[in-house]
């Protein structure tokens, strides 16, 4: 059966749902090596459209061109990357020109050939999550930065942001899982970590922790690792947290309500798998319109490097009452191919939201041979 069949058909196109269709592409089929850890989309080129970006540990930092669905031109953007899993697209030197920020460095943008490098902070390594925000509402974005390796911190960028950045402590960490968003409504950034929330006194100078959301798991290797969102998903006017396990297998996926509007009181809501079979990591979220009916979704995707029982598989959980109250979950790729840090974006320019994502490790059965791979789901909405 043609793969673009097969999506369609396991989207459920059968079943009265041809809303969900996606067409599977690879952006790189012999993506070398494993640890390849940092994801983001942006408009690297000032083409109009969104360009993939990913890291390795220790390693590269590569762009992809998008060029078409089926066509991308790799880019080397730096070299020694001293980041795990975090980065992210920002312009640090306000030059209006998108940059890279990786672990305790960032490489300024250049039209030819890899971008230029600079350390803020050589002790800075590992990082699994680095999230941009303006947490003292001075108008310009902050860096935040955690791992088990170090605390869960930011740094303001100085006016010269080849210079050494100021570094501020928010409290301790765990492996992953970061937002940053105003919990409490008062109209300052608070941040979010797996089971706890850090409220701001306004200006990032000080933090106060509240361990009340209930989520993540306590158990090693990688205790209360998650990945997170914040989203007003029961449309009450608040923000509430869409998570995710990451590191383990039998994930778990939820919303979480923000019941008083102020972070003080939380409801879970977990997202029913469609089939009782153990699923593999889920290392990846989005929350979208995917289907372009006005409300969030949900997207995941199993790993290749922490399976599951069966070949993986990509989902988005379609919310069906617009509140968060009724979820039915489509499986929009089942081709044996995982993802691990997928990002969202309208890539092609057509209105919809597409995936595109890569591995940390493959399985030596996947449908690219056993190799690692890089991979871009088309949104076939429009």
């Amino acid at each position: 059966m043609p793969l673009i069949l097969r999506v369609l058909l396991l989207a459920g196109l059968a079943v009265g749902a041809p809303e969900m269709a996606f067409k599977h592409h690879f952006i790189d089929s012999a993506l070398p090596g494993t640890a390849w850890g940092q994801t983001a989309l942006a408009d690297m080129d000032g083409d109009g459209d969104l360009d993939f970006i990913t890291g390795r540990r220790g390693g590269d930092i590569l762009w992809y061109e998008f060029v078409s669905a089926s066509a991308w031109k790799k880019h080397l953007l730096g070299k020694e990357s001293p980041s795990d899993v975090g980065g992210a697209v920002m312009d640090v030197d306000r030059d209006g020109r998108p940059d890279f920020v990786a672990g305790g460095a960032w490489y300024r943008h250049a039209k030819e050939g890899p971008f230029t490098r600079h350390v803020f902070d050589a002790a800075l390594t590992n990082v699994h999550d680095l999230v941009v925000a303006d947490l003292d509402k001075d108008g310009r974005p902050d860096v935040i930065t955690m791992s088990d390796r170090n605390d869960l911190r930011w740094y303001r960028i100085p006016d010269d942001p080849a210079a050494p950045w100021e570094r501020r402590e928010i409290g301790p960490s765990v492996h992953a899982g970061v937002v940053a968003c105003d919990v409490d409504g008062d109209g300052d950034l608070d941040v979010v970590r797996s089971n706890a929330w850090f409220e701001n006194d306004g200006r990032g100078g000080g933090w106060t922790i509240h361990e009340n959301i209930p989520f993540g798991r306590p158990a090693p290797p990688y205790p209360n690792a998650t990945r997170g969102w914040a989203v007003d998903m029961d449309r009450d006017g608040d923000l509430d947290l869409v998570m995710t396990t990451n590191e383990i297998k039998s994930p778990e996926i939820a919303w979480l309500e923000n019941a008083d509007g102020k972070g003080g009181r939380w409801t879970r809501h977990d997202l029913a798998p469609g089939d009782k079979a153990v699923r593999g990591a889920y290392h990846s979220l989005a929350v979208a319109d995917v289907d372009l009916d006005g409300d969030p979704d949900v997207f995941t995707c199993e790993m290749e490097g922490i399976p599951g029982e069966r070949p993986p598989r990509w989902f988005v959980w379609e919310n069906l009452d617009g509140k968060g109250g009724r979820w039915a979950e489509r499986v929009i790729l089942d081709a044996g191919l995982g993802g691990h840090e997928v990002v969202a974006g309208d890539v092609d320019r057509d209105g919809d939201i597409d995936f595109c994502g890569k591995l940390w490790s493959p399985r030596k059965d996947n449908a690219n041979g056993g190799r690692n791979h890089a991979d871009f789901l088309e949104n076939r909405l429009r």
